[in-house]
């Protein structure tokens, strides 16, 4: 009986799996799909982004029915620092939608 595990034992380890053959260019539909998909995430990014920018300094923010009956909920989103990290999260995602259209390379 052997006292090293099975694990350590290269004879008794199974062979590794084989390696994927390389395919052939994408098709036009693989192509336009991922166009497709890649502008509808850059328009939702910086839609999302605009959205979180303006939001916490309009009257949409302030005189939400939610917030009214919570006020304890109420001071805390009033408050300067929690308008600037919604804004500065809005500015994220603004720029990972123009990174994503600028740093679209085709799939080859």
């Amino acid at each position: 009986m052997s006292t090293e595990s099975p694990t350590l034992n290269p004879a008794s380890s199974t062979p590794p799996a084989a390696a994927p053959q390389p395919q052939g260019p994408p098709s036009r539909g693989e192509i336009w799909r991922h166009r497709i998909w890649i502008a509808i995430s850059v328009i939702f990014f910086i839609e999302l982004g605009m959205i979180l920018v303006v939001i916490p300094w309009t009257f949409l923010w302030n005189d939400n029915k939610l917030l009214i009956l919570h006020p304890a909920w109420r001071a805390i989103v009033m408050h300067g620092f929690t308008r600037g990290v919604v804004t500065g999260l809005g500015l994220v995602n603004v720029w990972i939608g123009i990174w994503e259209a600028v740093h679209y390379t085709e799939k080859m």
